[in-house]
């Protein structure tokens, strides 16, 4: 087991804790709500988090998420509440919706801005409008039982959280488009197969796998690690960007070098 679990920085908040290791940190969700049913003051403390990382950064950040978090569960009240006439429920189903896409945007905008290497690790069945946050990630863990649910055309409004900006750039545009539209359940290993995710675990041991997965990682050299999340990340963006950013990450890549890192 991952030596990070039994070196816990900080109680455990009925919503995520953070363990840390050398080289090592993990980001434990606990919470069942979708991100943006925390409260505000724990989705600040997720964004002081992210922002502490992003100073000292580990060489491999871990993203375990609870099987409940990105369940389709969490949207079924939007369906329900979306059939309803009152022009109150109405409003608060925009804000909760806009609320949602903002805490998920936010989301991938900080682990996309890390020098960290993210594993996302996930499991149970997920809606695949929430599943952004898990694409994100630099190195994807899904439990081979896993079934991404498609609520496209059920709930009348545009996926949330970047998601065919993601799917364009990790399975092409029309593939993007077949799913949104014409999939209405992708299981773990169509998800494989498709490169959405990168490996399966058994339902017993995904949390187990996944530690086991960025422990491996986080013994590769930090240049590495770095050098490869910075090309994935400037290839999604224009090609003169990419070469730009190229350059200073370039050089920033030869400063872990001179460090020994």
């Amino acid at each position: 087991m991952c030596a990070a679990k039994s070196r816990s920085i900080r109680e455990r908040t009925k919503t995520f804790s953070v363990e840390r290791s050398p080289d090592l940190t993990v980001l434990r969700f606990h919470g069942r709500r979708r991100l943006a049913g925390f409260d505000l003051g724990l989705i600040s403390e997720l964004w002081d988090f992210f922002d502490a990382e992003r100073h000292e950064p580990a060489r491999v950040l871990a993203v375990l998420v609870p099987d409940d978090l990105l369940s389709p569960r969490n949207l079924e009240r939007l369906l329900v509440a979306q059939k309803t006439d009152r022009a109150g429920i109405a409003v608060e189903i925009r804000e909760r919706i806009m609320r949602e896409g903002n805490v998920i945007q936010r989301f991938i905008e900080s682990v996309r801005a890390l020098d960290s290497f993210v594993v996302g690790v996930a499991g149970g069945n997920i809606a695949l409008r929430l599943a952004a946050p898990v694409f994100a990630c630099d190195y994807r863990v899904v439990c081979s039982k896993t079934v991404f649910l498609n609520m496209t055309q059920d709930l009348p409004h545009a996926p949330l959280g970047c998601l065919p900006w993601l799917l364009t750039r990790l399975v092409g545009g029309a593939k993007t488009m077949q799913l949104m539209l014409d999939v209405p359940r992708l299981s773990a290993a169509e998800a494989h197969d498709l490169g959405l995710v990168n490996h399966l675990a058994i339902e017993d041991r995904l949390e187990e796998t996944g530690l086991e997965i960025a422990e491996r990682l986080a013994t590769l050299p930090r240049a590495t690690l770095f050098g490869l999340k910075q090309a994935m990340v400037a290839s999604c963006e224009d090609f003169h960007t990419y070469l730009e950013k190229e350059r200073n990450w370039t050089e920033k890549a030869a400063s872990f070098h001179c460090d020994g890192a």
